[in-house]
């Protein structure tokens, strides 16, 4: 008796030890996976290939376990036709579920995927219904409508909110119901009575292999895998990591299945998602802010509560819980609405105070405020007496080392002349300071004592034509109000027989010193000749530095050096997510499968250092074998559209290995990195981030957006110490969202709060030179 007591003792105590061993690796592999999976798919951004290896490690580890260990994992089950063709629908769905998730992480934060997750159970309960004729009760009704609406006050606070990654998201919720509600539909079948989990898992993971690796090839995964050769140790190791979590979860999930309660499973599975979350927030990218986090906590509570629904003791719980979750939810979703300015309620204008504008500063301090971004200037360059340059027509030549000098898209195909568009603008900015100096004079002094007395020497480019006249009007404005007009000259190069539209876009008194030049159209799409126009602008320019800038855009703050520089280096911006399907392939078709990395179309205006376009021409040509013109006459046309000059420059400087001295020559802004400060952006784009609409291209939305913006700019920066106009003009909303997003899509990983501070700074920047152009001003009037 006494050993029977002893031995049932044992099996107890060996069966909690199991219970709990099993639950504390289900815990933390169910954590980490998500984790290193986001880290993964960043680093390694080949999903397919990515899901072949972790599916293959998976298949490999289960026949080794099942053949070393088979009374713990039993024997693995056969695979015949009936099988194959019965399951070959589930594998599509787990395939397009593991797809989707991995994809749906490189556009969204890891909290945001677990979230978004729960709102299966929604799906599944509807599925349910409509296929399985199960009905819900009342009381989980009331928690599913709880869930999808605090999921929508998630989604409407998201930082991350990335219109694609939803789209993903949706795709692997969609499919991971379908996914269950087949499973329930085939489970009772003969042929996988005695199946389990771990059968389960292996039928998936190998029917998963042929599939995976069609898409991969389809997709050109492998090409590009092969052609890079950057990717670093760190990749491999997170692919091992990542692939023995998720076996590892795998496992535990099964053993834990037969040991514990559904109730104590679901407490894990909770548990994880929180771990998650607070793991990612604190050591992978800060995304919630509270209205995000109550949203958060609100599904992944109501999630917990709908399984509890069938215990009659926990009904009046759950329904109170419920509707104080969604009562509180409105009241601060009413509250953000009515008292926030999207992202940047805690922001509040600089307004001067009178009293201080008595401060006595030199010239020399002024030059100290920005002297840390400013690089060492090579040559001193000012524009005493601003004028217009009209310069003759500029004949394309093409190298001499060219094989296609002769081919047919180099032929001259000189647009003819378009109805020019002869409207003027009207602004309804203000046009004088509280002390009756012009605006544009105002800003210019202290600009002057922003840059200092030996300012770089930088180009402002622009590549037009007659088809952008009603766009350069509203740009050269900006440009006049915010652009300096002592660091170099406006380069404006317009087609041959565009001559007759200076005199609908010049100002007769011009503040700034113009260059007009001329080129002659070859046979090449309007688009791609405009791109390769400006990978050769630096014919038109001797400056150091050039800045370039779309017609279809405009100038809403005052340009310090701390917009441009950084340490005393170029600012080039770039994304490894933002738009990356569209620019891939026509990048990579110009320079090689494996080039491409990330997108530096991002932001506008983009400067670059003169000597980088020829040194790009010469790499080009030493790396390809042939000059540049004879691979962009081999281009196909369905790449036309998406061609990309500035993309071009920038992932030769990140993957050309290029020289030291020319690479250092840049601040290199990923904006993914939470790590980095973010960058202001100091222009919009005004097509695609307009006021108040999604689009903008007819005249008077045009108008309507760039006097708000530059109304927005006036009174940020300055407020109505130095223009009465800004003593009503409150909500700066618009251009606070434009600073740091671009065409509606957040950007720039770094936190909101860093965004704040970022942008006090640059305002305490500026309010420090305001104050010492006013005090020389009144000092000339004394």
């Amino acid at each position: 008796m006494c050993y029977q007591n002893f031995f049932r003792f044992n099996k107890r105590s060996w069966q909690e030890s199991k219970a709990m061993i099993s639950l504390i690796i289900y815990c933390l592999s169910g954590t980490f996976l998500t984790l290193f999976n986001k880290l993964t798919i960043i680093r390694f951004p080949y999903t397919n290939i990515l899901l072949i290896l972790q599916n293959t490690f998976a298949v490999i580890l289960l026949i080794f376990c099942s053949q070393c260990f088979r009374s713990t994992f039993g024997s693995l089950p056969r695979l015949n036709r009936m099988v194959f063709q019965v399951w070959l629908p589930l594998v599509i769905l787990f395939v397009l579920m593991l797809i989707s998730s991995l994809i749906a992480l490189i556009y969204v934060s890891v909290p945001t995927v677990i979230v978004m997750r729960n709102l299966t159970t929604l799906f599944v309960s509807l599925l349910e219904y409509l296929f399985l004729k199960h009905k819900t009760t009342r009381f989980s009704l009331v928690i599913l409508i709880g869930m999808l609406c605090a999921a929508i006050l998630y989604a409407k606070h998201d930082f991350t909110f990335n219109i694609r990654g939803y789209i993903w998201l949706g795709v692997n919720i969609l499919s991971t119901s379908i996914y269950q509600i087949y499973i329930k539909k085939i489970i009772h079948l003969v042929y996988f009575e005695n199946i389990g989990s771990i059968g389960m898992s292996y039928y998936n993971n190998l029917l998963s292999l042929p599939l995976l690796w069609i898409i991969a090839c389809g997709t050109g995964e492998f090409k590009r895998l092969i052609m890079d050769s950057n990717y670093e140790m760190i990749s491999i190791l997170l692919i091992i990591i990542s692939s023995i979590l998720g076996f590892l979860l795998s496992i535990s999930a099964f053993t834990l299945n037969k040991l514990i309660s559904a109730t104590s499973m679901m407490v894990a599975n909770n548990v994880n998602k929180f771990s998650v979350i607070l793991l990612s927030e604190l050591f992978i990218k800060s995304t919630l802010d509270l209205v995000a986090s109550i949203g958060a906590i609100s599904v992944l509570c109501l999630g917990w509560l709908y399984s509890q629904t069938t215990k009659s003791t926990l009904k009046t719980i759950c329904l109170i819980i419920t509707i104080l979750l969604m009562i509180l939810g409105a009241i601060i979703e009413y509250k953000y609405t009515k008292t926030t300015e999207d992202y940047y309620s805690q922001f509040q204008p600089i307004i001067f105070n009178k009293t201080i504008l008595r401060r006595s500063l030199n010239t020399q301090q002024g030059n100290e405020i920005y002297q840390s971004y400013l690089p060492i200037s090579k040559k001193s360059y000012h524009i005493s007496h601003p004028k217009i340059d009209i310069r003759h027509v500029q004949n394309y030549s093409l190298p001499q080392n060219c094989r296609n000098r002769n081919a047919s898209i180099w032929k001259t195909c000189d647009i003819r002349s378009c109805q020019p568009y002869t409207r003027l603008p009207k602004w309804n900015y203000p046009q004088q300071t509280i002390l009756q100096e012009k605006t544009d004079e105002f800003i210019h002094h202290l600009l002057e004592i922003a840059w200092g007395r030996n300012p770089p020497w930088i180009d402002l480019y622009l590549r037009s034509s007659c088809n952008g006249i009603m766009e350069m009007q509203y740009l050269l404005e900006s440009i006049k109000l915010f652009w300096p007009r002592f660091l170099g000259s406006i380069i404006i190069v317009l087609d041959v027989n565009d001559e007759k539209i200076l005199k609908y876009i010049l100002p007769n008194q011009p503040t700034h010193h113009y260059i007009i030049s001329f080129e002659h159209t070859p046979c090449l799409p309007g688009r791609i000749f405009n791109q390769y126009s400006y990978l050769n602008l630096d014919r038109h320019s001797h400056a150091d530095y050039i800045l370039t800038v779309d017609s279809d855009c405009i100038f809403h703050s005052p340009v310090t050096p701390d917009l441009i520089f950084r340490d005393g280096k170029i600012i080039l911006s770039s994304s490894q997510t933002f738009q990356r399907d569209l620019w891939l392939k026509p990048l990579e078709a110009i320079m090689g499968l494996g080039m491409y990395e990330r997108h530096y179309m991002v932001t506008q205006p983009v400067t670059f250092a003169r000597s980088t376009f020829s040194s790009f021409r010469k790499w080009f040509c030493q790396t390809k074998g042939q000059c540049y013109e004879d691979q962009l006459t081999q281009l196909l046309p369905k790449y036309y559209q998406e061609f990309c000059w500035m993309c071009q420059l920038g992932t030769y400087l990140e993957r050309g290995h290029v020289e030291k001295s020319e690479y250092d020559t840049y601040w290199y802004q990923h904006l993914d990195d939470p790590s980095l400060k973010p960058i202001l952006r100091y222009a919009i784009h005004i097509p695609y981030e307009p006021f108040n609409t999604t689009q903008c291209r007819e005249v008077l939305c045009y108008e309507k957006t760039a006097n708000e913006i530059i109304k927005q700019g006036l009174c940020r920066a300055f407020g109505p110490s130095i223009f009465q106009f800004c003593m009503n003009y409150k909500h700066f909303n618009y251009i606070n969202n434009v600073t740091f997003s671009y065409a509606q899509f957040e950007i720039q990983a770094a936190e909101k709060s860093e965004r704040i501070n970022v942008l006090n700074d640059y305002l305490k920047r500026l309010a420090n030179v305001t104050m010492m152009a006013y005090d020389f001003k009144n000092v000339g009037q004394c």
